[in-house]
């Protein structure tokens, strides 16, 4: 065998095991935070490090909470890599948003509620927005509120 042939032979080998390398390798995602594991946003009663997880969501769109766990949240765990999450209170008007970033952690309680008190034991509704806000809030990857008027909801 020539030395022209035995390099051939040598690269399509390495380019074969770079393939299945490649094909084998697993898709990227975040690592478990206070027991909620990826793709999941969970909502806690008590903080994220000492309460229980009451609900687990994956799924992309807005959900209204049932009606037993309606204002008593009081964390969230956001584990999805490109997805930000709006909690929201829709009882008064406009509707009242907190924004947690993708990959982030919040005890609701440590955020002052647009109407007073906190964040805590006001939240209705969860809104798991698509990938293409790349899991920001605003922009950024710190916590954001807001308000939308009612009727907005997608």
């Amino acid at each position: 065998m020539s030395l022209k042939n035995k390099l051939n032979a040598i690269l399509l080998a390495l380019g074969a095991t770079a393939a299945v390398v490649l094909l084998t390798a697993s898709p990227a995602q975040a690592a478990s935070m206070y027991g909620c594991s990826y793709p999941y946003v969970c909502l806690y009663n008590g903080s994220y490090s000492a309460g229980s997880i009451w609900g687990r969501y994956q799924d992309p769109g807005y959900q209204s909470m049932p009606t037993a766990y309606r204002n008593i949240t009081d964390a969230v765990v956001n584990t999805r890599n490109d997805d930000s999450v709006w909690l929201l209170d829709t009882g008064p008007s406009p509707d009242r948003y907190i924004c947690i970033p993708r990959n982030t952690a919040v005890n609701l309680g440590n955020y002052t509620h647009p109407s007073g008190g906190t964040w805590a034991n006001n939240v209705d509704v969860i809104n798991i927005w698509q990938p293409s806000d790349n899991g920001l809030c605003n922009g950024t990857t710190q916590v954001q509120q807001g308000s939308k008027p009612d009727g907005w909801r997608p």
